[in-house]
């Protein structure tokens, strides 16, 4: 019988790790939270000041968690006593019949999971076409009431100061080189510097680095991709802003665009498109911009934020870690089920975060997952072959 220096070992100090390591420690668990950078850094995909939060989603899976997710965010400024998350509605909008099946799925499933979030006759909706938004041509325009923005660099730190609270311990600087199963019922982690920990079970939440630690076991089809954020600077002060009601945005269409009000930064409206360029995520700061992403981006805002720079202020990088369709994998590992991982978020792990960490701790645990985690099985892939 081996001995055991945790319960569960969570690799990936990120969003979907630290609410996976909090989720363990609520169950009684004895829990160990890795992470291979210094915290708080600007490596990984869970840094900076805001994340969108919606309830509304084509796929019916991700509709289906949103109200899960709304909650727990909910209870968690509760038990905190802060403010993570700020209401603001996302304004969702098809531009053209060519986006009218992913527009009705929305609309769908939000009637399904969550349909008094949905409202498409907002007073707010007419007043934001009349001055501050300009589109020729509309196939159909709705206002998601839950969603918004949530704080996110505040959220990271107020997850792993309750887990930390519970008695979690939390290693930062601390790199997991290899994992090495011992028979079924424990995994060796080998760590740097020179140092060998035994758990029960390890989730690895590792973003980018997920594939690396997992290869000797399961071939993931995972992608990292540098994702390049704009502000771009309001012509009169307040309008864009939070504070005046000005909500986010969801565009269906080509390009897939996403905005925030102005939040960060006085009077700086983050505005992106969804996707990146793909890289080596151990060089993501030597990989070249790709022009024809911000060409198409200046000439979006031009188009369709009249009281808006047409050039960004700012410039900030994230990272992306993509699968082929987008929608990230839940599952462990053949043949040692107690090697979960969760990866491939795909620009939206963020807001998920919560019911993903459930999820990933249920499987660690060897528990029934509370929701289907079909939609995330890495055996889609599989079978298309």
């Amino acid at each position: 019988m081996a001995e055991f220096d945790f319960d569960h070992a969570v690799v990936g100090g990120g969003i979907v790790g630290s609410w996976t390591a909090l989720q363990l420690i609520r169950a009684g668990k004895k829990v160990l939270l890795l992470e291979q950078f210094s915290q708080p850094h600007s490596r990984g995909s869970s840094h900076g000041e805001t994340r969108i939060i919606r309830s509304g989603y084509p796929e019916p899976f991700f509709c289906e968690m949103m109200p899960h997710a709304v909650r727990m965010w909910s209870e968690v400024e509760i038990e905190t006593g802060k403010k993570l998350m700020e209401t603001t509605g996302i304004l969702v909008i098809a531009k053209a019949s060519s986006e009218a099946k992913l527009y009705q799925n929305v609309v769908t499933n939000m009637k399904k999971f969550c349909p008094e979030s949905l409202d498409t006759t907002d007073p707010r909706i007419d007043t934001l076409f009349s001055r501050l938004l300009h589109y020729d041509k509309m196939h159909g325009v709705l206002m998601d009431n839950s969603g918004g923005i949530l704080r996110a660099h505040k959220a990271v730190l107020a997850i792993q100061a309750l887990f930390r609270e519970r008695g979690g311990e939390q290693w930062d600087n601390c790199r997991v080189q290899k994992l090495e199963p011992v028979g079924e019922e424990a995994v060796k982690l080998h760590l740097d510097p020179q140092k060998v920990i035994t758990v029960k079970s390890v989730v690895v939440c590792a973003g980018c680095w997920a594939q690396k630690l997992l290869s000797p076991f399961v071939n993931l089809p995972l992608q990292a991709a540098v994702v390049r954020v704009y502000y771009f600077k309001s012509k009169e002060k307040g309008v864009y802003s939070e504070k005046s009601g000005f909500p986010c945005l969801i565009d269906l269409g080509n390009p897939d665009v996403y905005a925030l009000p102005s939040y960060e930064y006085p009077d700086l409206v983050k505005i992106c498109i969804h996707g990146g360029v793909n890289c080596d995520h151990e060089a993501r700061d030597k990989t070249p911009q790709d022009p024809k992403i911000e060409k198409k981006l200046k000439d979006y805002v031009r188009d369709h934020f009249p009281l808006l720079e047409p050039e960004p202020s700012i410039v900030e990088v994230c990272m992306y870690t993509l699968t082929p369709d987008e929608v990230f994998l839940i599952d462990s590992v053949p043949k040692h089920k107690n090697i979960v991982y969760g990866a491939g978020f795909s620009g939206t792990g963020f807001k998920t975060s919560p019911v993903v960490g459930k999820l990933l701790s249920q499987l660690a645990m060897g528990i029934e997952p509370f929701l289907d985690i079909s939609p995330y099985s890495p055996s889609r892939f599989l079978q298309k072959k």
